[in-house]
Order: structure tokens, then sequence, then C-alpha cells
């Protein structure tokens, strides 16, 4: 994977047609944000240096998993190979991160169920909180986390709910395929 320039923290949008634009943040120890697609290239942009402010913008910033991201928005079974940063999260949201990851694609998971699952029983509301601040989507794939009822739950990122929706139904669509 192409490095960042000189240890700095850099990014790069990545055009998913027809889906907009996706985009990650990269630092010295690995991935530091990634976001689901917005609408625009420039809308992807200001996600990306919203926290980062002084992120350099880099045409060729870690190919492969560009390709990754790719294949997983066509559709495709993709496991994410991405190093990501951990500094920026609690033990907490670690834990419930790292669990989530094996939630396979096209499967979901409650609330309840993966905080058990994460050595957390107990904290439903500690992962619905955790979902919430998932700086890693769609690495970490917190739209697989459902209500204990079959709800949807809620959906942080910039197309809500609907976007959820849209995850949801593009795994199970490629699942049946398959």
């Amino acid at each position: 994977m192409t490095e960042e320039p000189s240890g700095q923290i850099a990014y790069r949008v990545v055009r998913l047609k027809p889906h907009g634009a996706a985009w990650f943040v990269v630092g010295p120890r690995g991935l530091l944000r990634s976001g689901l697609p917005e609408p625009t290239v420039a809308a992807a942009r200001r996600k990306a240096t919203g926290e980062f402010p002084d992120a350099v913008e880099v045409a060729d910033l870690w190919p492969e998993f560009v390709r990754q991201l790719e294949d997983y928005f066509r559709g495709g079974r993709v496991t994410f190979k991405a190093r990501l940063d951990w500094s920026r999260v609690t033990p907490f949201q670690r834990d419930v991160y790292r669990r989530l990851r094996r939630v396979p694609f096209g499967r979901t998971i409650t609330y309840g169920a993966l905080a058990t699952a994460a050595g957390h029983p107990g904290a439903a509301r500690g992962v619905g909180m955790a979902m919430k601040r998932n700086p890693f989507p769609p690495v970490v794939p917190c739209h697989r986390v459902k209500e204990a009822g079959g709800g949807l739950g809620g959906f942080s990122a910039s197309g809500g709910i609907e976007q959820k929706k849209w995850l949801l139904a593009m795994e199970s669509q490629s699942v049946s395929r398959h």
C-alpha cells in the first residue's frame, strides 16, 4: 500500500459510480477514519478533512484498500485488510469493533448479542454509542447491527437509516446471488 507522504496524515476520495464518493484518512499507524459514500466528491473531501484539516490528499494512497472498497460497493464479499489505528477509540469500542468485524457479510447481529460477544454483556446501549462513533465504516460494518426486536436501530452516517437499508439490501442481494 502506498504510504502517506513523510509520515503525514493523508486522505483519498474514491468515486463509486453510481453511489457517490467514499473517503478515508491514513496516518503513520494505519487507517484513522473512513466513510461511507457521500453524494459528491466535494462532500467526501469535507468529511475527510473535517477532523483532519491538515491532511494531504494523495491520489494513489492505499490502492489495495481502494480496490477492496470498489469491490465491496459492487456487492463483493470483501474482507477488508486495512491496518486500523486504534489510538482514537476506547478499549470498549476496540473490543466491540474487533468482534463486529467477524460478523459475516450479509448477516446481522443485535446490539445485545454484540455486547455479549465482545465480552461486555448487558452493554447494548454502549454498543449503540460505539456504532454511532464508528470511525471505520464499512471496514467495521456498523450497518449490520440491529435491535433485538428486529428493528434497524439508528444510523448516523450521512445517508441515515436509508443508507443502512441500502447496505443491508446490497449485501443480502449479493449473498442470494452466490
